[in-house]
């Protein structure tokens, strides 16, 4: 059975590919701490999620939570802040993929099989020994380590060295990893996720993207920092919330020029419905950017 196809959300993904120019339904993936999420140090629009709750509601929308939380943290933040429930979760920082149709959380094991292929079962371990090494560097919380995540903070100045030398060590070692660096605005800290190199945000938009039947002209996808850079600076068209740091805005504008995409990212700034972009407003902003007609949804 292909799991993934019969997952797809029955009241959304039906019917014929679209064509360029066709805006009939599209995909909505937004990470959420600090971008739907109002937990930064900016202020919120209040009227944001409400109008996202309203806008969610319309049949064209299919909505994926792309984020760092794992399946508890993610529950607690929808009850939390009122956030619409999703047709899917890609957590755990994009190494595991749940449909969450009518409440029901049901992993895809395609993807466990395909970030699997070059992770050995004793990788953990193997981190953990080359973590140990390096000074400055602490393990999180239990509840924030899986077989395909293992996760630590640093002091911010010691951010890029850290991930640098992590990712030398580890290749010396034999494992292929992707390492995330980055910034916890409220504790003023450095985090670090080690992955495997097959698991990141943008090639788990890319699975939800081929087995639902979306395409890149009826795909957005929202962030903040610099762990959703990747996908923010791909060829999916991708929006940057006004809160996002300016280390990470200009790190986004010359990622994405360097490879050309230039074009597909677009920088919330406010000023849409009198929202001043950040957070659920900055996604919503920059939706309507790409996406002219959903203003017509939203009244």
């Amino acid at each position: 059975m292909d799991e993934m196809n019969e997952m797809k959300p029955a009241r959304k993904a039906a019917g014929k590919p679209l064509r360029p120019g066709s805006r009939a339904r599209f995909l909505l993936c937004s990470d959420l701490d600090r971008t739907l999420i109002p937990n930064g140090l900016q202020p919120e629009s209040p009227q944001a999620r409400p109008l996202l709750r309203r806008l969610v509601k319309q049949a064209a929308v299919c909505l994926v939570y792309v984020t760092g939380r794992n399946q508890v943290l993610v529950e607690e933040a929808i009850e939390q802040y009122q956030l619409p429930w999703p047709d899917a979760v890609i957590g755990d920082v994009g190494t595991r993929i749940w449909s969450t149709l009518e409440g029901k959380w049901t992993e895809w094991h395609q993807w466990n099989q395909l970030i699997t292929r070059h992770w050995p079962e004793d990788a953990p371990a193997r981190i953990a020994a080359e973590v140990n090494r390096m000074r400055s560097i602490e393990r999180q919380p239990d509840d924030r380590q899986t077989r395909f995540k293992q996760s630590y903070t640093c002091g911010l100045p010691d951010l890029d060295e850290h991930c640098a030398r992590l990712r030398g060590c580890l290749l010396d070692c034999g494992l292929k990893v992707n390492i995330i660096g980055s910034i916890d605005e409220v504790t003023d800290q450095g985090l670090i996720d080690i992955l495997p190199a097959a698991a990141t945000k943008q090639s788990a938009i890319d699975m939800v993207m081929s087995a639902w039947g979306f395409h890149h002209w009826d795909t957005i996808c929202a962030g903040d920092s610099g762990n959703d850079l990747p996908f923010l600076t791909s060829a999916l068209q991708a929006v940057l919330v006004a809160n996002a740091t300016d280390e990470v805005r200009q790190s986004a504008v010359a990622m994405a020029e360097q490879q050309g995409q230039g074009a597909n990212l677009y920088l919330a700034r406010g000023g849409f419905w009198g929202m001043n972009g950040n957070y659920a407003a900055g996604v919503l902003e920059g939706m309507a950017h790409y996406l002219p007609h959903i203003r017509n949804m939203l009244k």
